[in-house]
């Protein structure tokens, strides 16, 4: 059993980074990248490409090369923005909310799967669990600033 703060952390992301590309994959979708572009715009959308790199913590540039891919893909359209003609609006064409219900009852189905096994008298414990970490994260997001590396 791994008692490192930090260890148990990156084993945690590392695994689950795993099984969610897995069920992607199910989904015909081969890239973590665009699992979550299709969740965020499929949650949130329409957003602007401003808005959702700011939600998915991106770089705009890298970010607008996967949303042309899947535009191209005929899975997100991009029309002017109506209030900003510097901004575009982005949106899940039938297609892609067609993919994003499958990956998202993908997702859903796998999350019960990981939670059924955790023994029932404990599951209650780790949802609580992983809501402060949820928190603690969000938290730590919020107030890096920029790329640097500092220790506190």
């Amino acid at each position: 059993m791994t008692h490192d703060a930090g260890d148990l952390l990156r084993r945690i992301t590392r695994l689950h980074t795993a099984v969610q590309q897995r069920a992607a994959s199910c989904c015909g979708i081969q890239s973590l990248t665009r699992c979550q572009l299709l969740t965020t715009l499929g949650r949130e959308g329409p957003l602007t490409l401003a808005d959702l790199a700011r939600r998915l913590g991106a770089d705009k540039g890298w970010l607008s090369r996967n949303v042309d891919d899947l535009v191209q893909g005929g899975l997100v359209d991009k029309q002017p923005h109506p209030a900003d003609r510097r901004a575009v609006t982005l949106t899940l064409t039938p297609e892609g909310q067609a993919q994003f219900q499958a990956l998202n009852t993908e997702l859903c189905s796998q999350s019960a799967r990981l939670l059924s096994r955790v023994p029932p008298e404990e599951q209650a414990g780790v949802l609580r669990a992983l809501e402060v970490l949820a928190d603690a994260l969000e938290a730590e997001y919020a107030v890096q600033l920029g790329p640097s590396c500092t220790a506190t």
